[in-house]
């Protein structure tokens, strides 16, 4: 299964059957596993705490859903690296869909495809840590087995829209799949059910440094200055950091360091400087999402 020709004929199947809308609808369903959507997600609830409505979370434990989405990055970039398997034919071609406006063409192309290697899925891998983390943290009393349900329904879709797109194999979301229910429950036991985020940004930083011995580029820069400068910042705001916003107000100035700090990140993926830049405004710019909170609640005193 794990050699260049591991379809089995489903990618083909779905991908050659789907209509135009619904390319479209998976083109947009895909988005909810993609690394934008899961760290803005997580530092939305990270830097909320208690005060986000209905589903607040002690700060130390939405960390934990944070250093699993870098420790997620971390190890596809190394997984695929290592294996170096090709995604199905096509996998980077954007389907003719003629009704979309003009204007909205180039982010339905960059949606609806996938380049570099594809096994395995980094999509089902990071949907299963990060949604998994989050269902676990969220809720521990017996409506754990509904978020848990809800984690896994969003796994799956996001992993079927992977087929329906064309971009990976079936046994590139199995497994990515399966490896992330692995890995989440590996780190979730070790950080102490995800009360001791400090270990799993510890974990990022191991793997991101793997990542760069298998080759300098600026991807493995990027993600091992994001690491460092995470697990950095934590270790020394980590006694200062309230566990829970004051008010609504400093979860508000805490949002715009946010993003801030998302916006720099953004900004050096764009313009990809060199290395030294790349690794120390990764870690700055991650480092600034990991100090908002407190970065806010400093800002109101004030």
């Amino acid at each position: 299964m794990l050699t260049e020709d591991r379809g089995i004929g489903i990618t083909e199947a779905l991908h050659g059957s789907a209509q135009d809308p619904i390319l479209v609808l998976f083109a947009l369903l895909t988005q909810l596993g993609d690394v934008w959507f899961l760290f803005l997600g997580g530092g939305v609830l990270y830097v909320a705490g208690d005060k986000f409505p209905r589903w607040g979370v002690d700060r130390r434990r939405a960390l934990f859903v944070l250093g699993l989405l870098l420790t997620y990055v971390a190890l596809i970039g190394v997984l695929k690296q290592f294996f170096l398997l090709p995604r199905p034919a096509g996998a980077g071609e954007p389907p003719v869909v003629e009704w979309i406006p003009s204007l909205f063409q180039p982010a339905f192309a960059s949606t609806s495809t996938g380049d570099g290697p594809g096994f395995p899925s980094g999509h089902a891998l990071g949907t299963t840590m990060v949604w998994g983390g989050f269902a676990l943290v969220v809720v521990e009393n017996k409506l754990s087995y509904l978020w848990l349900g809800v984690a896994g329904a969003v796994a799956g879709i996001i992993s079927l829209s992977r087929l329906v797109l064309g971009v990976h194999y079936l046994v590139d979301v199995v497994v990515g799949a399966g490896l992330g229910l692995v890995i989440l429950g590996v780190l979730y036991a070790i950080t102490d059910r995800g009360t001791v985020p400090g270990r799993v940004l510890l974990v990022a930083v191991a793997i991101a440094a793997l990542g760069l011995l298998q080759g300098v580029s600026f991807e493995s820069v990027a993600v091992l200055g994001s690491t460092v400068g995470a697990w950095l910042v934590w270790r020394g705001i980590a006694d200062s950091t309230p566990a829970h916003p004051s008010n609504r107000w400093v979860v508000g100035a805490g949002f715009a360091v946010l993003g801030l700090a998302g916006g720099f990140f953004t900004l050096l993926y764009a313009l990809e400087p060199p290395l030294m830049v790349t690794f120390s405004g990764s870690a700055i710019a991650v480092g600034g999402a990991v100090v908002a909170p407190l970065a806010g609640e400093k800002l109101l005193d004030r």
